[in-house]
């Protein structure tokens, strides 16, 4: 097993960019929140809830069509760290035989929805409904993807968990 936090290898991105890539972020985690509740007002809520996820899910499988070449678990994780993404989401990851974790402690997204005055149960429906972004990515290139912990729904760090299929 090996484990990297993302200043061990000294950062990518410097203090200004990382808050601009959050600024970044909670407009998108703004957008969601507020499509969700004002769709909620003329739809059922089930209904929006799994328009929303499907249209999270399509945006995962655009991203992971513009990835370039064989993304692996591990491939991801040293793309998440070398884009400096994991200086916006303050990340630790661990590689071990089987899968790769990211560990993330920061996110603009739930400080958006906090700000926004969400309940936590929005909360909790924004963050897996944007998660679903991950899911989707890794599928389109065949990895397993787990979320055991999301700080959305009251963890204190978000975790995604990803396997090589074999």
């Amino acid at each position: 097993m090996s484990e990297s936090k993302h200043g061990q290898r000294g950062r990518v991105l410097s203090d200004e960019t990382v808050e601009k890539m959050r600024g970044c972020m909670q407009d998108r985690g703004l957008y969601l929140a507020l499509l969700l509740r004002s769709f909620s007002k003329i739809l059922p809520k089930d209904q929006v809830e799994k328009a929303a996820r499907e249209a999270i899910y399509a945006y995962g499988q655009f991203k992971g069509s513009k990835d370039k070449g064989n993304v692996t678990a591990e491939g991801w994780v040293d793309g998440h760290m070398a884009r400096g993404a994991a200086d916006v989401f303050e990340s630790t990851i661990v590689k071990e035989r089987d899968c790769c974790k990211q560990q993330m402690t920061q996110c603009a997204l739930l400080d958006a929805w906090k700000d926004l005055g969400c309940t936590p149960e929005e909360i909790d429906l924004c963050c897996d409904i944007a998660m679903e972004l991950d899911r989707s990515r890794a599928a389109y290139h065949g990895l397993g993807c787990e979320i055991p912990l999301r700080m959305g729904k009251g963890d204190s760090y978000c975790s995604v968990v990803l396997k090589n299929r074999k």
